[in-house]
């Protein structure tokens, strides 16, 4: 008993561990011998290979063959089907100044309801992809998927509503294909709800990661009808918070309700040339329709659409079920954690098992817990020292090892607290340790007011934790108490966020009822059933941190590696009781010592340099010509040139790389070494006056994917209108200002406003054309260790023109 007692800490982290990592698989592809009406995995692939063979971004020629290829398929299948035209705006800078823009071709395909007039459900994907990537999960997937699911719904019984299938064109290049359909498109109108499918990555199980307003009713729906969902509220709740968007913010924008999916595993291939459809896992394709084709289902065979009711607390249980509740009953789920945690202290306390004062060591140690390993993980961020795309993408190459590495950490700074209160270590050394770490946190990137302040506040809180030997039942009560103020604060502040927070809460709590209340008995049985119980809460609570922990480090954890720390303060208080009992053997210094070091040693080899052709990295170069000037260069936005890249420009009687500055274009300095000049047709730019409006005018040149205009002007300029049609555009006397036109009409595109009397302007262009120009030595093949991104292999042109008046 004694030694299942000591181990009983191990045991269950590592069942916790393998079940969190057991749910965070993804099923086994259905075969295209299955139903129709099922979603076959294997199905869709044929789609997922026929969109992503190439790299298809809007404008591209390969663009409008995946186009026809939508189009084809949805006419098979006897939908309707059309292209909707349209033109899509978005802002590209905060202050208004840039603005992209696209003549983009949404392709629609109706399945007729029962009912036409009936508002409609809309599946949404897109079906272009950045330059440099097939593209195969972002979002080929999304677009095989809803192909898969038209062919499922139709294959089924009529159903009551209409579902629309929407592809949007352009959303690599800033959401322009929503942004037309939602903002100008008749059709949106008819739309009653949204689902959406996106990547982040090729691998791993689909999330639905963000909801639009009004979710209760929806997410209870979701639950009843998906297959093995995965979705947390916390992950909406932040992600609402954050600058990412995807189509899925242009339907939240005119408040419509729905559900956005996605995956986000294995991000080594997100946006780049490993993104293929020999690559992409099947079984994400199989899960991320296990869950959307349902909902859709249900959603159009129901008498009416699920009725907007305040935000949901959700979370599915290990990708099982999924539960949902509404903010009422996260009170009372928070009333009945209080009453857990009263009835433990007082039990505690009437049994004279601790004191208030150990209570409030107890707490100070579970903050202390949580500040040091957020301490520890942010120092290992910035040892990491993610200064560039390069530095990401050898990191994602070991992503897995990484992952495992500051998880190892978390655990060793936590064991090490709860070892430390528990054998009443010293206080002077933690708190030296602590500043120590603080100040190193300065090393890399320059002074971090975030480290030092982590390192002084955890340094404070060793003096208030240690010093003296807490029992087990200060450490437990202090580390629940913890917990219901950091919950009780966010279901204040932010309802969403509590089901990370309070379901810990509750599993702990109810392992603390049970031990005070059958604590003390002489029955074996009992004692033994209680053991058990206990262990199994804390398995429990293992295994779905593990779950949310290792979602939530692949959105963030390599931003800031220390929100991990979050996830051991969530785990203490089930596993405190059993760490106690590890804590009073003789290995308790050496099983924290073991999680240090594997925790260190994983995470050093994640981060040793080195590209290969299973973890490649990013390299870039591009023809750059400025025919007025005659002028050309070859260009690397790269911060560090590797072999392949300084060779590349310096071939062609190129000069030796250098840093400068392209004004207007490229305040930072880049890579660019001169060379041979070749005959390349510009674009052709001019400016020009027609009563009070200034004209700025480009037509462009053969093969153009995109120019970048930008205008300065040294009065200040107003209406802003691009083709005669009203934009918003924010200029400033003699600063800088861009629109950026994505598939740019070949008639021209002109940019007006009206202007004062008099003054002066200058505008130029930088338009991106496929390929290396016609007489220019192209490079070498890349050798497999690289893979190209950005405008990598394309060709640059510039174009000026001034105008005073």
């Amino acid at each position: 008993m004694k030694t299942i007692r000591v181990l009983g800490f191990w045991i269950c982290l590592a069942i916790g561990l393998g079940l969190g990592a057991l749910a965070q698989t993804t099923p086994k592809p259905v075969d295209a011998s299955a139903p129709a009406t099922a979603f076959s995995a294997v199905r869709a692939m044929a789609d997922v290979r026929a969109i992503a063979q190439r790299p298809h971004p809007i404008g591209s020629a390969a663009i409008v063959q995946v186009r026809d290829h939508l189009l084809a398929r949805i006419g098979e299948m006897g939908l309707e089907v059309s292209v909707h035209p349209g033109d899509g705006a978005r802002p590209y800078a905060r202050d208004g100044t840039a603005l992209g823009v696209a003549a983009v071709q949404n392709v629609v395909g109706i399945l007729p309801g029962q009912s036409r007039d009936l508002p409609a459900v809309l599946v949404m994907s897109h079906y272009d992809s950045v330059p440099n990537s097939p593209g195969a999960a972002d979002d080929a997937l999304g677009a095989a998927a809803a192909l898969e699911i038209a062919r499922a719904l139709k294959a089924g019984p009529p159903l009551a509503r209409d579902v629309i299938f929407l592809f949007t064109d352009g959303e690599e290049a800033g959401l322009l294909g929503a942004d037309a359909f939602f903002a100008r498109d008749p059709l949106v109108a008819h739309v009653g709800v949204v689902l959406n499918m996106e990547a982040r990555g090729d691998a791993g199980r689909a999330a639905m990661f963000q909801t639009g307003p009004g979710n209760g009713d929806l997410l209870a729906l979701m639950g009843r009808s998906a297959k093995r969902p995965s979705a947390n509220s916390l992950a909406s709740t932040v992600y609402a918070k954050m600058p990412n968007d995807t189509d899925f913010t242009q339907a939240v924008k005119v408040d419509l309700p729905g559900l956005n999916f996605a995956i986000i595993d294995n991000q080594l291939a997100y946006h780049t040339p490993l993104s293929t459809p020999d690559r992409l896992d099947q079984g994400s394709l199989q899960h991320i329709g296990d869950e959307v084709l349902p909902t859709a289902r249900a959603l159009a065979d129901g008498a009416s659409l699920p009725a907007r009711r305040p935000n949901a607390i959700y979370s599915d249980v290990l990708g099982l079920v999924l539960i949902s509740y509404s903010t009422t009953v996260g009170w009372a789920l928070l009333v009945l954690a209080a009453a857990m945690i009263g009835f433990v202290a007082f039990r505690a306390l009437s049994l004279k098992g601790t004191s208030l004062a150990q209570i409030a060591r107890g707490v100070a140690g579970a903050l202390l817990l949580v500040l040091a390993g957020a301490l520890v993980l942010h120092l290992l961020g910035r040892l990491l020292n993610i200064d560039s795309g390069q530095r990401l993408y050898d990191l994602l190459g070991r992503f897995n090892f990484l992952l495992l590495g500051a998880a190892a950490l978390g655990a060793g700074v936590g064991l090490a607290v709860i070892t430390a209160q528990a054998r009443g270590l010293p206080r002077l050394a933690p708190s030296l340790i602590a500043l120590v770490l603080g100040g190193a946190c300065s090393l890399v990137g320059g002074f971090d007011p975030v480290g030092l302040g982590l390192g002084v506040a955890a340094a404070a809180l060793v003096w208030a934790a240690l010093g003296g030997s807490v029992g087990v039942l200060g450490v437990w009560i202090g580390g629940l108490t913890v917990l219901f103020l950091l919950a009780l604060a966010a279901q204040i502040l932010a309802p969403g966020a509590t089901v990370m927070l309070t379901w810990p809460l509750l599993i702990a709590g109810l392992g603390a009822v049970l031990a005070l209340g059958l604590g003390g008995t002489r029955d074996r049985r009992v004692a033994l059933a209680m053991t058990l119980t206990i262990g199994l809460l804390a398995v429990l609570a293992t295994a779905q941190l593990t779950a949310w922990g290792a979602w939530t480090f692949a959105g963030v954890g390599l931003m800031e590696p220390a929100v991990l720390a979050l996830f051991v303060l969530l785990a203490a208080p089930a596993l405190s009781p059993l760490a106690f009992d590890f804590a009073e053997s003789r290995w308790r210094w050496g099983g924290v010592a073991a999680l240090l070091v594997v925790g260190l040693g994983l995470t050093v080899f994640a981060a040793l340099p080195g590209a290969s052709p299973q973890r490649p990295n990013l390299t870039e170069a591009h023809y750059l010509a400025d025919p007025a000037a005659g002028r050309a260069w070859r260009v690397s936005s790269m911060p560090k040139l590797d072999a392949w890249t300084r060779e590349t420009l310096a071939a062609d009687g190129g000069t030796a790389p250098r840093k400068q500055a392209l004004p207007p274009f490229n305040a930072d300095p880049v890579w660019m070494s001169e060379t041979r000049v070749v005959q390349i047709a510009p674009p052709v730019l001019t400016a020009e006056r027609s009563g009070d409006r200034l004209l700025i005018r480009v037509l462009p040149g053969p093969g153009a994917e995109v120019l970048s205009l930008k205008v300065r002007a040294s009065t200040a300029l107003s209406d802003p209108r691009l083709n005669g049609r009203p934009i918003t555009l924010v200029t400033r006397p003699d600063d800088w200002s861009t629109v950026t036109a994505h598939a740019p009409d070949p008639n021209g595109v002109t940019l007006s406003f009206t202007a004062k009397a008099s003054g002066r302007v200058e505008a130029a262009v930088m338009e991106l054309r496929d390929g290396w120009p016609q007489g220019a030595l192209p490079p070498a093949a890349k050798p497999a260790e690289l893979m190209a991104t950005g405008p990598s292999d394309k060709t640059a042109v510039l174009a000026h023109a001034k105008l005073a008046w």
